[in-house]
């Protein structure tokens, strides 16, 4: 996928004035259930960061300089930056709906982003209604008459189809049935592949890409995005824009597709080294159309020499995959059994670093064109 150069303020769009507290009161989603005291910027509901701390047992914040709040404490973490969308939670980086406020010596975080960012982050057990996983669907990015992003190697959507695949093979190892949106080099509508998911029951949908940059070859690293909440603009943008206040599809999932990225961005960062940029937020037409919990996953810039020459590797695309099929495997745990995923430092510690994934089952044999090789 095509990473553009920054917007200027002037390309976001129109402003949609959000008007009253009773509009607010039906955009604020699962927030936690207390009392909380409310202060209201810009017409916006906002908690405290101290409130916050406080309910989740994390301690009182510190300030490693004058612009950042960090707080751990009950196996949680967060670090906050002050005027910016930007928070790590646990260890990864996440991009808020908006930026964190500071008023009077006091830091302030949305109401919507307690309810859609941190509550599902900290405490993702809680989340209700989740569907079993029955099903994943593997979306290898772009395909036939579509390239997509160009590396010195190999086309994205070589490399994705080739993601996709060694995906699907760790997941049937575990007994997961597995249905790629294209096992060739074919061109697929973007309302097709979302439809796939839509006409299934218990599934989970990933789309596979990598990065590119027009405009900065130091561009790097690994990113996630699930399905914008209603009412909060996208990571891209920097305001709200009238599509912003309108319901979307697939939206209803918003909250399962947020634990479903934190669970495979958890476990890509935790097993493959890679710079972070974090869980973010859009309305990309195959998330935002597909009706179950859905993700897009971006393994790299193809336009980066160091995150080219990573993806060329046989070695590190296998590691890669495995990741994202464990990360899929944690999210399941979290469905049908109530258990937390783990987050990067389990992955990280020799100690609570998982095994690799046991074949329960022989995979059936899947018809399919093979890449050729690629430099290692």
């Amino acid at each position: 996928m095509r990473f553009p150069g920054p917007r200027s303020a002037g390309g976001i769009g129109r402003l949609c004035r959000i008007v009253g507290r009773g509009l607010l009161v039906i955009l604020l989603g699962a927030l936690p259930a207390r009392a909380w005291e409310i202060k209201s910027f810009s017409g916006r509901d906002h908690v405290s960061l101290e409130e916050i701390a406080t309910f989740y047992g994390l301690g009182e914040a510190t300030s490693p300089d004058a612009k950042t709040r960090k707080l751990k404490g009950s196996g949680r973490s967060l670090l906050a930056t002050l005027n910016s969308r930007e928070m790590e939670i646990n260890g990864i980086r996440h991009w808020l709906a908006f930026p964190v406020l500071e008023d009077d010596g006091k830091v302030y975080v949305s109401r919507l982003d307690l309810g859609k960012t941190l509550e599902p982050a900290f405490r993702p057990t809680r989340i209700p209604e989740f569907p079993p996983v029955s099903t994943v669907i593997l979306d290898p990015g772009h395909g036939g008459r579509d390239n997509g992003a160009r590396s010195p190697y190999e086309h994205e959507k070589n490399f994705a189809l080739d993601i996709a695949r060694r995906v699907r093979n760790a997941l049937q190892k575990s007994g997961i049935r597995v249905i790629l949106t294209r096992n060739s080099d074919s061109f697929v509508e973007l309302a097709d592949r979302a439809a796939v998911a839509s006409r299934l029951k218990n599934a989970v949908f990933v789309s596979l890409h990598f990065n590119a940059s027009d405009t900065n070859p130091a561009a790097k690293g690994f990113e996630i995005f699930c399905v914008t909440p209603r009412g909060a603009p996208s990571t891209a943008y920097e305001q709200i824009r009238e599509r912003d206040m309108v319901q979307e599809n697939g939206n209803h999932h918003d909250i399962h597709s947020f634990a479903l990225a934190n669970a495979i961005y958890h476990s890509m960062l935790g097993r493959v080294e890679m710079t972070d940029r974090g869980v973010k937020r859009a309305r990309f037409a195959v998330i935002r159309l597909a009706e179950v919990p859905s993700v897009l996953v971006e393994g790299g810039f193809l336009t980066n020499a160091d995150d080219a020459r990573k993806v060329a590797s046989k070695q590190w695309r296998d590691d890669y995959a495995t990741s994202i099929a464990r990360g899929i495997l944690e999210y399941k745990k979290l469905a049908e059994n109530h258990i937390s995923p783990r987050e990067v430092a389990a992955y990280r510690n020799p100690e609570t670093a998982l095994k690799p994934i046991v074949e329960a089952v022989p995979p059936p044999p899947v018809p399919g064109v093979g890449l050729r090789d690629l430099p290692q």
